[in-house]
């Protein structure tokens, strides 16, 4: 399987040399798999709110299974808010918004996780 989306009109910010994609993912990913889940949002408008950090990661949620084990295929970056923010209203305008997950960067994530659908906004605990 080919991923062909990159994320390329978000503004991005360089991953540290201590920052594993896989590792963040997988924190990324836990709130969603672990049902703890808080709200969910209308529209981009209602997001903002809630999006109180100046830097977030960024994953496109794609996934492959080889036996047992599920490794991430998708795309993980950074960006700062108010990137990220226009990245967001220009994918939903040009009708190219995909399953995104959306954790800010924190040295201990204990706000919300965030986990965007094609149709939907969901707000996870994190941490």
């Amino acid at each position: 399987m080919k991923n062909n989306y990159r994320l390329e009109k978000l503004k991005k910010l360089e991953l540290g040399p201590n920052e594993s994609r896989e590792a963040i993912y997988a924190m990324m990913l836990q709130p969603t798999l672990s049902g703890d889940f808080l709200q969910a949002l209308d529209s981009l408008g209602d997001l903002e709110p809630h999006m109180t950090s100046d830097c977030y990661y960024v994953a496109h949620r794609l996934i492959a299974s080889k036996g047992k084990k599920t490794v991430f295929k998708g795309e993980l970056h950074k960006a700062e808010r108010s990137d990220l923010l226009s990245f967001l209203d220009d994918a939903v305008t040009s009708g190219d918004l995909r399953e995104l997950l959306i954790s800010p960067v924190q040295e201990n994530p204990n706000g919300s996780m965030i986990y965007i659908s094609e149709d939907s906004i969901y707000l996870y605990a994190a941490g």
